[in-house]
Order: structure tokens, then sequence, then C-alpha cells
């Protein structure tokens, strides 16, 4: 996920204190059929597995059954660049934790083709992105398609040293401007933005 996905959103304080979930849920046993984000873990095709998801394989149905129907999605183009498009969840619970939930969709021109014919509006954003949205017809035409990568974003901060204690210590730290940092873990095919102003965001995707 580019940082130009958050744009945009008023991220909300969380009701209960994200640190207070976590520590509170983590040794718990969850139902079969609640995994949490620490869980994830890189299977033997080498795809990611997240919430029971599998990237590149599993459909926006598969996470409809997990995260609700209430959707919105988003058509993002750029010259030169390939076409995204994102699917969010913008108010759902995942054990208890609220987050907002985006998934990449994999596109190929078909599905390109069909959405043309279902469009609700098309802006230009200030950085020249082409931001298209579309008619419920054409969010529901979305169902069969696979999972590119997903994107978790709680909506109370995740301190530093709650992410080691729960994620442990990532392989490697790649450092970025203004207070920014990006902690790395391919062997659960996340990485995790760490940034002092904002949010931090867990990108779940195949390597």
């Amino acid at each position: 996920m580019k940082e130009r996905h958050i744009i945009g959103y008023t991220l909300l304080g969380a009701i209960l204190a994200f640190l207070i979930i976590f520590l509170f849920t983590r040794d718990v046993e969850m139902p079969k059929n609640q995994a949490m984000p620490w869980q994830s873990y890189v299977n033997e095709n080498q795809q990611t597995v997240v919430f029971d998801l599998t990237m590149g394989q599993s459909r926006l149905i598969d996470a409809a059954r997990h995260f609700g129907t209430e959707i919105k999605a988003s058509l993002f183009e750029d010259e030169g660049v390939e076409p995204e498009l994102e699917v969010y969840f913008s108010n759902t619970k995942v054990g208890g934790i609220s987050a907002r939930i985006i998934l990449n969709l994999l596109l190929d021109n078909q599905v390109i083709k069909v959405l043309s014919h279902n469009i609700d509006e098309s802006m230009l954003m200030p950085s020249g992105v082409k931001n298209t949205t579309f008619t419920p017809a054409g969010e529901r035409s979305m169902s069969g398609l696979k999972i590119k990568s997903l994107t978790f974003i709680p909506r109370a901060n995740l301190e530093a040293g709650v992410i080691e204690q729960l994620f442990g210590k990532p392989d490697s730290v790649e450092l970025a401007p203004e207070g920014v940092s990006y902690w790395l873990y391919p062997n659960k095919g996340l990485r995790i933005i760490v940034d002092d102003e904002q949010k931090e965001i867990l990108e779940f995707s195949n390597q």
C-alpha cells in the first residue's frame, strides 16, 4: 500500500486503547474462525496467510465473511503505473480490535472492462492520480476477485515496544524521512509502517 491510500481519511481514536486490547487477548484462545494479525505466516506455496485469508488465492467474498459486507471500492489509475483496485472495510473489528482494512484486488483487462460500465464517480486527485468509485452493482461484481494484499490500520496507535512484544523483532528495519520506518517480517509476509505522527499500518502480501 502506498502512503496515498490514507490521504483524505480521518483516523478516529479508539474506544479502548489498542495496547490494552492486545495485551489482554494475545494469550487468550481465540475462536477457530478468528485469527489475529500477529498469527500471519507464509505457507508451503510461499503465500502469506492472515486472518485465514491466503494472498493470491482467497477472494473478496471470503474476506466479507470475516469483515462484513459494508465496503467502498476505488480504482486508482496513474500514467505509467498498473491500476490498483482497493476495497475498504472502514469500520470492522477483529478479536475486539477496531480497525480499517484495505484489500488490494488482482485485476485483468476483462475486470476493468466490466467495471467501466458501473462507474459512480471519477475524480482527479491533486497528485494526478485518477480515483474512480463504483455503483453497488459494480462493487458486487468484485466478489470473485482474488486478494493481492491486505492492509490493517488499527484505530489506536501501536507503540514500538508493543510491536516487538507481539510480532517479535523485525528481520530488518528500513528508515525513511520524517520519523517513518518500515519493519520487515518476511516469515510473516508482513511490513509494518511505524510512524511517529500517524497510526501504524500493517501490510500483508506475498513476498
